[in-house]
Order: structure tokens, then C-alpha cells, then sequence
């Protein structure tokens, strides 16, 4: 009879509610801990640059992936926010999240592109997403008696692209795209249709 107990306490262990407990804080702990640790590894989807986008220029869909990280806060783009017409309004680097707050339609800025060509090379410190003033000065053959004093026809225009000039010409004009403010448009137009040589320097 007494080898018979053990056997008998052991078979109704499953049975005690100490035991049904236990086992079910062990179980609702293992749950608990998967749960926090899948919360941990996920975050929000937004948006990462692949390639690096200039002041001014559009934000192509093409150039962004949608990842998942843990940002901490509201500040980067969530996926599918980008608006119609997106640009930067700051130059952005690839690898970067994109942030809210560097993000416009193009409609929201009052700005226009256009292409220019201008008389001299471009100073070595002007690139993409530089910041310029474009000045219109008489060309070479202007009469002294025409001749004008230089004027500046914008003095925020943001370089989009610039070309390489033609070697094979003579007058080696460079082509430059530029973002320019919608009230300086006539007036750089106005320069480009004249005999005025233009010139772009950084702003200063």
C-alpha cells in the first residue's frame, strides 16, 4: 500500500490547481516576452532615400525604399504620405530616412524650372542643390555707348543639373537647369531672350 501513494499523488498532480496555475504563468510569461520581443524588432514603415536628391529637385517614387524602423517619433515620412509632385526642400543624402519637414509639393513652393545658358564656366563650389544668384551683363559686343551696368535678374535660384559645356563650339555656353521663385520667371526669360550674357555665382 505504501509504494501505491506516491503513484496515486503523483497521477492527480495535473489535476492541482497550484499546478494548472503555475503552468499557466509560465505559459502567459513566454507570450508576454515573444510579444515585446517582435514589438522591438518592428517599427514604422517610411521612407529611405536610395540615391541622393538636390535641393529643388523632384522626389521620384523610384528613388525611395520603404523600411521598417523604430523612429521614436513623427519627424520621417510614413510610407504612402509622399504627396503628388514632391520635391526637396533641402538636398537629401542616400541612405537617409526621409524627413517630414524636407518634403513639399512642387505647387506649395511658387517656384519654376528652367534651363539656362550661361556665358562662363560655373566656380567650382557651385554643384547640385547650390544655391544661386544668376546676373545678366552685356555681351562682348555691346557698343560702349549700350553698354549696362551688370543686374541681377534672380538671387535664389537653385541649381537642379548642370551640363558639361560643348568643347567642340567656340562659344563654349554651359547649359544649367535651375529652380527660380514664380515672380522671377519673366524676367529671367525676359534675359534669356536677349543678347545679355548670363552668369551664376553662389549666393553670398
Amino acid at each position: 500500500m505504501s509504494k501505491a501513494l506516491p503513484r496515486a499523488r503523483r497521477s492527480h498532480v495535473f489535476t492541482d490547481p497550484r499546478f494548472l496555475l503555475g503552468l499557466a504563468l509560465v505559459v502567459v510569461s513566454i507570450l508576454a516576452t515573444t510579444w515585446l520581443v517582435q514589438k522591438a524588432r518592428g517599427g514604422e514603415s517610411v521612407y529611405q532615400l536610395n540615391a541622393p536628391v538636390a535641393q529643388g529637385q523632384p522626389i521620384q517614387a523610384s528613388a525611395l525604399s520603404i523600411v521598417s524602423a523604430r523612429t521614436g517619433s513623427t519627424a520621417y515620412l510614413e510610407a504612402g504620405a509622399l504627396p503628388e509632385g514632391a520635391v526637396a526642400t533641402r538636398t537629401l543624402s542616400a541612405g537617409e530616412l526621409l524627413p517630414r519637414d524636407a518634403v513639399a509639393s512642387a505647387a506649395s513652393l511658387d517656384r519654376r524650372q528652367v534651363v539656362i545658358n550661361v556665358a562662363t564656366r560655373i566656380p567650382s563650389s557651385v554643384s547640385t542643390g547650390s544655391t544661386v544668384e544668376v546676373w545678366a551683363v552685356d555681351s562682348p559686343d555691346t557698343p560702349l555707348s549700350s553698354q549696362t551696368e551688370p543686374r541681377m535678374i534672380a538671387s535664389s535660384a537653385i541649381i537642379l543639373s548642370i551640363s558639361e559645356p560643348d568643347t567642340t563650339l567656340v562659344n563654349r555656353a554651359q547649359s544649367v537647369e535651375i529652380s527660380v521663385p514664380e515672380a522671377d520667371l519673366d524676367t529671367v526669360l525676359a534675359a534669356t531672350g536677349s543678347k545679355s550674357s548670363l552668369i551664376v555665382v553662389p549666393a553670398g
